[in-house]
C-alpha cells in the first residue's frame, strides 16, 4: 500500500519534488490455530472445542476496492449454483489477480481480494492463507478472517470469521467436504475442487435456533472458493510424507 526562506530577491528556480508512490508491505501468514494440538476436527452437527480465532487481524477501515473481472478470460467467468434455499448463487474465482466474489439476488455481495505483492502459493485456490495479504468484506462492510496455516492435520485447514457480531468456521470434515459452523453450530456441508465451483447443502435437521441466513451461506460459498475443501487425514498425510523420503 525543505523548504527556503522567503527573500528580497527571486530565488533560483528549483525542480519541484515529485511525489513517490507508496508500496505497501505484506505482513507475514498471520493463521491461528484456533484448536488445541492433537485435537480432533468435530463431528459434523457438534460445536468446535473454540469456534472463535485466537487471534485475527483487525479488518480495515479502509476496504481495498474490488478488481473488475477480466472479461476476456474464461477462467473468471462466474460459475453458478442452484441452491435450494437461496436460488442462483454466483461465484467468481480469479486466481492470477486473487479475488472471489459471491452474489445472488438473495444474497449479500462477499469479496474476498488478495493483496497486491503478496507471496503466491499455487496450492491455495486464493493464493495464500496469510491473514495480513487479505481483506474480506461482506455486504460492504471489513471482516475478520483467520485462515489457519493447512499443514498435516485436517484442523490446520479450517478457516475463522467473524461478521457483524457472528462466529463463522469452515473447517474440513472429509477428504472433499468441509463443515461450515455458526457460533459453534453445524449448519451446511461445502464442496470445491479449487475451481471456483462450489456445491452447498444445509441439513434439515439442524438443531433448534440454526436458521440459515442469507449472510450464513455469502460467507460460506465465499471461503470454499478461495481455500478449497477437505483433506487427507493425518495418518494418510504422514504416510504419503514419509513414502516420497523412502522412494
Amino acid at each position: 500500500m525543505n523548504t527556503h526562506p522567503s527573500h528580497q530577491t527571486p530565488p533560483d528556480p528549483q525542480v519541484s519534488p515529485q511525489p513517490v508512490e507508496g508500496a505497501r508491505g505484506v505482513d507475514g501468514d498471520h493463521g491461528t490455530q484456533g484448536t488445541r494440538q492433537g485435537q480432533l476436527p468435530p463431528a459434523a452437527g457438534t460445536a468446535p472445542s473454540d469456534p472463535s480465532p485466537e487471534r485475527s487481524p483487525e479488518p480495515s477501515a479502509h476496504p481495498r476496492p474490488l478488481p473488475t473481472p477480466r472479461k476476456d478470460d474464461p477462467s473468471t467467468a462466474p460459475s453458478t449454483a442452484d441452491d435450494l434455499l437461496f436460488g442462483d448463487v454466483h461465484v467468481t474465482l480469479d486466481a492470477d489477480r486473487g479475488v472471489v466474489t459471491v452474489t445472488g439476488d438473495a444474497l449479500p455481495t462477499v469479496s474476498l481480494v488478495r493483496a497486491e505483492g503478496a507471496d503466491v502459493d499455487e496450492a491455495v485456490p486464493l493464493g495464500t492463507r496469510s491473514a495480513a495479504a487479505l481483506t474480506l468484506t461482506v455486504d460492504g462492510e471489513a471482516a475478520r478472517l483467520a485462515p489457519a496455516r493447512g499443514r498435516f492435520l485436517r484442523r490446520s485447514y479450517r478457516v475463522d470469521v467473524e461478521c457483524a457480531g457472528v462466529r463463522y468456521r469452515l473447517t474440513p470434515d472429509g477428504l472433499e467436504e468441509s463443515t461450515l459452523f455458526k457460533e459453534g453450530i453445524a449448519i451446511g456441508e461445502l464442496s470445491s475442487t479449487g475451481d471456483g465451483r462450489v456445491s452447498a447443502t444445509w441439513p434439515e435437521d439442524r438443531p433448534a435456533g440454526s436458521e440459515v441466513l442469507p449472510q450464513d451461506a455469502a460467507v460460506g460459498y465465499a471461503l470454499a472458493a478461495a481455500f478449497g475443501t477437505g483433506g487427507q487425514s493425518f495418518w494418510v498425510a504422514a504416510g504419503a510424507f514419509v513414502g516420497d523420503l523412502l522412494s
